[in-house]
């Protein structure tokens, strides 16, 4: 007999731990509840990525199941009953799913490594938003660095259990601290982005879509839908741009989203910089039409532009323009691209080809 068992990296437990989620999702055959049962006996660390995956990924479907995966003890039945009134009046919350989950494995794991927390307290609630044309910092309890755009409001709620950001209106780019035991999870539209440790960018384009920007690690992106019928964790084994079973995106990756993922492609170190530029006060344009690089460049000031010729709109425009810098912009307008202007108002600036 060979008593010898091969080790297994911790990716490769991550990975058999998400596809054991993503089948339990689905539904196990009585095969496949044995089978789980005999993995997780073979190492406590299977146990562990388990129970991680299905808390970081929040599927209480899936924690629920888990708690009927394994027979208790007698002297756990009345704890387990209880458990399970509190989840029903919690309506299914994290702490709560999590907790009946773990005490359903429990005769399995060591129990050391188990924190239970029987609701989510609330730490940290605030509000921060940008006038238009600032723009600002802010360091969050944990660590994390938000960088808001310009007309920018965010709210910002950390529990226990997890760190959650509402992008009311604008542009952030976010440097999320490492805690596998919280999610950061940002809300903008009709879409969720979550990471753990990982940097991106998320910018409103038009009402509930936003670009998404992965500038480190890696992120998940769902569709925030009551109907969902599959774990976020699905995408982690099947990476299928589906919105209902949410998307996995790495660094370098950048995104159009509006409940669907659109649009996803790679980019460059480059593009990404020329995408950050607003970061150190710069505006890039590679050949967009001169409406667009209008609607840009009106974000950062209260003054409208008014386009007085119809040729005018597709004019292509490229180059470097300093934030808030109107007389820049009219004057390399005029010089690049034969283009006048006239201040017809103090906040109104009309645009006609030269001649």
């Amino acid at each position: 007999m060979n008593n010898i068992s091969q080790f297994s990296s911790k990716d490769t437990i991550h990975q058999q731990a998400s596809e054991w989620i993503s089948r339990i999702d689905r539904g196990l055959t009585p095969a496949e509840t044995k089978e789980l049962q005999h993995w997780a006996t073979l190492s406590s660390s299977h146990r562990k990525m388990l129970l991680q995956i299905a808390q970081l990924w929040d599927d209480m479907s899936v924690m629920n199941e888990l708690s009927g995966l394994f027979p208790l003890r007698e002297a756990q039945t009345q704890q387990v009953s209880r458990l399970r009134k509190l989840v029903k009046q919690a309506r299914w919350s994290v702490a709560a799913g999590f907790a009946l989950m773990a005490l359903g494995v429990g005769m399995m794991m060591d129990w050391a490594w188990v924190e239970r927390t029987p609701e989510a307290v609330i730490v940290l609630q605030q509000k921060v938003e940008t006038a238009i044309g600032e723009q600002k910092n802010i360091t969050l309890s944990d660590g994390s660095i938000v960088h808001l755009n310009t007309d920018t409001i965010i709210e910002v709620t950390y529990t226990d259990s997890q760190r959650l950001i509402d992008l009311i209106r604008g542009e952030a780019h976010f440097t999320v601290a490492h805690d596998k035991q919280r999610p950061f999870s940002v809300n903008a539209g009709k879409n969720s982005v979550t990471a753990v440790g990982t940097a991106f960018n998320m910018q409103y384009v038009e009402n509930q879509a936003f670009e998404l920007v992965v500038t480190e690690g890696r992120v998940l992106v769902k569709q925030n839908d009551s109907d969902e019928s599959q774990s976020g964790v699905q995408s982690l084994i099947t990476r299928k741009p589906i919105a209902t079973e949410g998307l996995l995106m790495f660094s370098g990756e950048k995104a159009m989203v509006q409940g669907a993922v659109k649009q996803k492609h790679n980019v460059s170190e480059n593009d990404i910089d020329e995408d950050l530029a607003w970061q150190q006060g710069m505006i890039v344009f590679k050949g967009e039409p001169l409406y667009k690089v209008l609607q840009e460049i009106g974000r950062y000031t209260p003054i409208q532009f008014k386009l007085m010729n119809e040729e005018l709109n597709d004019r292509r425009v490229a180059g470097f323009f300093k934030v808030g810098d109107i007389d820049g912009l009219l004057f390399a307008l005029k010089n690049s691209f034969q283009i006048e202007h006239t201040q017809k108002l103090d906040e109104v600036i009309e645009l006609r080809s030269a001649g």
